[in-house]
């Protein structure tokens, strides 16, 4: 499959979520623009790149159906938003080539609320989250990627529901709450392995990086420096 077939495969895939939860919609269409997935293609496309994905990007869901139809109508993408500009600079400073990732997210559908912030709707409904999950493991066992990042504490947990070993480790939160508990190595999720990282939610970055550690053989690192060395270590 090459890069450009994936989000196609993916996109016609979806449908296994439905029926959809109260106060969550469909996407029904994916652009194509530089936008996580499945909103958008999930690939950066400000360059002509032929690379295939091998880092997965998890974030919480797309958007809310307002945001999303003015999307549709605008034909922007979304890089100069909080999440991506966090991002960039992040994956910039850590050395993580944009062209390797697919950017995509734990929970399909659209938010058919006014606010983009706070928990999913569609969380609360326990045989959605279930087809999310099943999804979820879908979008890991097609691309079967080196690394798998989570952006905040939703995905981080959602992610945590596919693996024994994460379910003890990133539970509750605790991906980013526990010191030192943000890169796991040796993560088996459907008979394959990945290394995993999760990160705080890069559009409010600043007030929460404050708060990772990390410890490896060159030293002992807090805040940004944690996860900038987090990233550097799940891609060696």
């Amino acid at each position: 499959m090459n890069r450009h077939q994936l989000p196609e495969y993916l996109f016609n895939q979806i449908h296994i979520v439905e029926p959809y939860s109260d106060k969550v919609k469909p996407v029904n269409e994916m652009m194509d623009v530089t936008a996580f997935f499945p909103g958008g293609k999930g690939l950066w496309l400000e360059e002509n790149s032929k690379i295939v994905p091998d880092i997965l990007v998890l974030g919480h869901d797309f958007s809310t159906v307002t945001a999303y139809n003015k999307m549709l109508v605008s034909g922007e993408n979304e890089i100069n938003s909080p999440t991506w500009r966090g991002m960039r600079n992040l994956f910039k400073d850590s050395s993580v080539d944009l062209n390797r990732c697919f950017f995509s997210n734990v929970y399909m559908g659209l938010r058919d609320v006014v606010s983009m912030i706070g928990v999913f709707p569609g969380s609360k409904d326990k045989e959605f989250r279930k087809r999310n999950q099943d999804f979820l493991s879908i979008q890991i066992l097609t691309m079967k990627p080196k690394v798998i990042i989570t952006l905040g504490i939703p995905a981080s947990i959602n992610l945590s529901f596919l693996s024994e070993q994460l379910k003890e480790d990133w539970s509750k939160g605790k991906a980013l709450s526990s010191p030192n508990n943000g890169l796991k190595r040796n993560v088996w999720i459907d008979d394959h392995e990945y290394v995993c990282v999760a990160l705080e939610h890069t559009s409010m970055r600043n007030p929460n990086v404050k708060r990772r550690s990390y410890v490896n053989e060159r030293g002992n690192y807090v805040g940004n420096e944690a996860e900038i060395e987090m990233l550097k270590d799940a891609l060696r």
